[in-house]
């Protein structure tokens, strides 16, 4: 039996589209789970920048009141690390000024991702 078997860039395409398809999948999940706290989440990094890659991870920025964002954060880690991601997750308003702007300036909502 022959076949033709596609090559390493066409399986390594295959590989990213189904990874970043489950990091989408992960995102808005966890994005679901925020809501019920009255939480924002904010997808950024790769995946809201167009540079996912094989080894990409999911990086979550919440936003809302503070009060809820510990108990917030927990749902949002465990919606998404069921969704097969364990998210890196920052609270917008203890970032960094610079990584506060490059979230505003580069993230995207969970619903926007395709």
């Amino acid at each position: 039996m022959s076949g033709t078997y596609p090559d390493w860039e066409t399986i390594n395409a295959r590989h990213i589209a189904a990874h970043r398809a489950q990091a989408i999948k992960a995102a808005k999940a966890a994005a679901e789970a925020a809501a019920r706290f009255g939480v924002k989440v904010i997808v950024f990094g790769s995946l809201a920048t167009g540079r996912f890659h094989r080894s990409s991870d999911l990086d979550l920025a919440l936003e809302g009141p503070e009060e809820v964002l510990n108990e917030a954060a927990g749902a949002v880690f465990g919606a998404a690390a069921s969704e097969g991601f364990e998210p890196d997750i920052v609270f917008l308003p203890d970032a960094s000024q610079r990584l506060a702007d490059r979230i505003r300036e580069t993230g995207r909502d969970a619903s926007s991702l395709d």
